[in-house]
């Protein structure tokens, strides 16, 4: 909703105010870059400024609204002039926030401020998306795959590393191409120097895919085990190409991010809602079938390519498949020498006696096509049930002895050359699909940025769309006069503990539901103990608080006209000691100016006596009544004599009570009544406790009760 702000007068980091070259280093390191870091901070991206070293939630909060205030050229406190004031905004703002599905987004609605008059543009601009995400949050508010997927985003991780790769190397025999590929590469993989063919041979046998860097390695006469990638200037190739593993680790570190970004972008697209447009439907699903292919890990997902899938199976079950093979190969043999008989003839005794052939000998003869033909049978098992292609069965050759030998065991050296190749071409071909991948993606860097970012954003918005939903708030309408109104308008404080709230009715000053065309601009609100004048005083704050920040407020109809500065003064614990009380009327002396404002205030007579209250109230009632771009509401229960210590025009309304339920509440019309002085009706309340008690207690209320009557 609110974009970046860009500004001139921050080009780097330590143009901020507050970072030093130490903690912009920090910003650097974390966020990768001084650029991004400067895109954190005007971006308003709270949670990620968070998450650098020393910096917590507060200074982030602190450091976004100072950098926004000296570009906006208005803070918070130019609109929000007492801490009461501030008090109910952070209070609304905690209300909001639990419709948040990111930790993003419920950090940066701290940069939601209410702007005065002379901002509203700002409030303008703010009241236009929000309609927009009220909208959206009327269609999808409900939608739980929506939810979900929201909650799976978090901010683009873009500080990563991988691990050394060490089954692949740069072999080189010109020292040049050696330091060039080594500042290059040698952080990510091997790179030697060899002196000519034997070294090259003996070195690269030691790694599964070998890469030959210059033009000498071409007349090597190698042997067929050894097959290098010949790249004659790797000056001139694709970091991807060569490092794909580097390419692809961004995108599987933020996997779960991008993923459910793609398919939230998707359902937002066939719910008719238009987001990101800029990136096109066949860039979201070729990203989509892309990152499909990876796992968070960054190595190849099984299933994404058919011939690694079977290399890698047959890589995990050769041992055991052997195993079993082996001993079904001894059964059948141990069963071919209980059924055979060696019948020697005369002659083959005399050679025996005469220690020309052996016994042994003998027997191995008799045994050969049987010994054999369980090696065949054995070695076709092996290709069959590993699914062996052409090339690889003449590996399975040496498997076993070609003497006969009881029982049957594998050549262990041989068995380990077998996987190790096997190995090797699991890794070339996944060297191979990497490269495929990484190329893919690469052009996908800045798009998947601007994607997550704008999913962030976007629950930002759909966060005030929701809490707009939940409270059935409207966009209040604004007006050129001072004053507010308002129609079956609710306490979101009292509605988010008790649920149940009783709409009110109301308006102060030049709207069009002035009750008697006066329009009052000063007003005291008169009433009963526990009536709900307090609330009421919080209602109108809420929605004076609500509107300059650009949002809907708790109303069916609310109009308002804007203000350059609220003054919400809450009720005082007792009476004040004479220092309190000379700084309460310090307090109030700034209203004094001629500026628009709203004051509310609650129950100001408890600074001193009733006597002196009441003149001093009736006073400031003046200094107010005099600046008509000014609106007041005070809540007072000396509307009485107020108003014989105060010469201006001053409205009295009333909140009254008039009796008890059978479960002894106070039976109220919470919507005042215009131009009437309504009695606190203590009575009432003594009525209650007397009604609760019993006994001595009972008495005790029932005497106070009678000096009412």
């Amino acid at each position: 909703m609110i974009d970046g702000l860009q500004g001139e007068i921050m080009k780097g980091l330590q143009d901020i105010p507050r970072i030093g070259e130490k903690m912009a280093k920090r910003f650097e390191e974390h966020f990768g870059s001084e650029d991004a870091a400067l895109e954190a901070i005007l971006g308003g991206d709270i949670a990620g400024i968070s998450e650098v070293e020393g910096v917590g939630q507060r200074y982030a909060i602190s450091l976004v609204h100072e950098v926004r205030a000296q570009l906006e050229g208005v803070t918070m406190n130019d609109f929000l002039k007492t801490k009461e004031g501030v008090d109910i905004y952070e209070r609304l703002l905690d209300i909001i926030k639990q419709f948040s599905h990111t930790r993003y987004a419920k950090d940066k609605l701290h940069v939601y401020i209410p702007y005065p008059e002379s901002k509203k543009d700002k409030i303008e601009e703010v009241r236009n998306a929000t309609a927009g995400y009220m909208g959206t949050a009327r269609i999808m508010g409900d939608n739980q795959d929506l939810i979900s997927l929201l909650s799976c985003i978090k901010t683009l991780e873009c500080k990563y590393a991988i691990p050394k790769i060490r089954d692949r190397a740069i072999l080189t025999t010109e020292s040049k191409q050696y330091e060039v590929a080594k500042q290059i590469y040698g952080d990510l993989m091997d790179v030697q120097l060899v002196k000519g063919g034997g070294e090259f041979v003996d070195v690269a046998r030691g790694y599964s895919h070998v890469v030959a860097a210059d033009d000498k390695c071409m007349l090597f006469d190698l042997p067929e085990d050894i097959d290098p990638e010949f790249l004659t200037d790797i000056q001139k190739v694709d970091m991807w190409y060569m490092v794909p593993e580097l390419e692809i680790a961004f995108f599987a570190k933020n996997l779960g991010s991008l993923e459910s970004t793609i398919l939230m972008t998707q359902m937002l697209r066939t719910s008719g809602i238009g987001f990101v447009e800029e990136i096109g439907g066949n860039d979201l699903e070729d990203l989509k079938s892309t990152l499909s292919l990876i796992d968070s890990s960054g190595d190849v997902k099984s299933g994404s390519d058919a011939a690694i899938d079977r290399l890698v199976l047959i890589s995990d079950q050769v041992d055991e498949c052997v195993s079993k093979v082996i001993s079904d190969a001894n059964s059948t043999l141990d069963s071919c020498l209980e059924q055979s008989k060696l019948t020697l003839s005369g002659q083959d005794m005399l050679k025996v006696m005469n220690g020309k052939i052996e016994i042994k000998d003998l027997l191995e003869k008799e045994l050969y096509h049987s010994y054999n033909s369980v090696v065949k049978e054995a070695k076709g098992r092996l290709a069959s049930e590993l699914c062996l292609e052409k090339g690889e069965l003449l590996l399975l050759e040496s498997f076993f002895p070609d003497e006969i030998s009881h029982p049957l065991e594998v050549q262990q050296d041989q068995l380990y050359a077998f996987k190790q190749q096997i190995s090797n071409q699991i890794q070339r071909k996944k060297v191979q699909h990497k490269r495929n991948i990484a190329k893919a993606l690469s052009t996908y860097h800045d798009i998947a940025q601007k994607m997550v970012r704008e999913a962030l954003d976007f629950d930002v918005g759909f966060s005030i769309g929701c809490f707009a939903r939940e409270f059935d708030l409207q966009m209040p309408e604004l007006i050129d006069s001072s004053g507010i109104a308002f129609e079956d308008a609710t306490n979101l404080f009292i509605k988010t503990r008790h649920g149940s709230v009783v709409p009110i009715d109301y308006s102060v000053g030049g709207t069009t539901r002035d009750p008697d065309g006066n329009k009052s601009g000063v007003v005291l609100l008169s009433g009963v103990n526990s009536g709900g004048k307090t609330s009421m005083l919080e209602l109108v704050a809420q929605c004076i608080i609500l509107a300059h920040m650009g949002f809907p407020t708790p109303a069916k109809y609310l109009e308002i006209g804007l203000t350059e500065g609220f003054y919400y003064f809450g009720k005082s614990k007792g009476t004040l000691d004479a220092g309190a009380f000379e700084t309460t009327l310090v307090d109030f002396s700034v209203v004094a100016n001629d500026s628009p404002k709203i004051v509310l205030a609650d129950e100001l007579e408890s600074i001193t006596e009733p006597g002196a209250s009441a003149k001093i109230i009736g006073g400031i009632l003046e200094v107010l009544s005099e600046n008509s771009n000014s609106t007041s509401i005070f809540v007072s229960h000396l509307s009485e004599l107020i108003l014989e210590n105060t010469k201006c025009s001053v409205r009295v309304d009333g909140i009254e009570a008039s009796g008890l339920d059978k479960d002894l509440n106070l039976i109220v019309e919470r919507t005042p009544r215009y131009n009437y002085v309504a009695k606190s009706t203590p009575e009432l309340i003594v009525e209650r406790l007397s009604r609760r008690s019993e006994g001595i207690e009972q008495e005790f209320y029932r005497k106070l009760k009678e000096k009412f009557q």
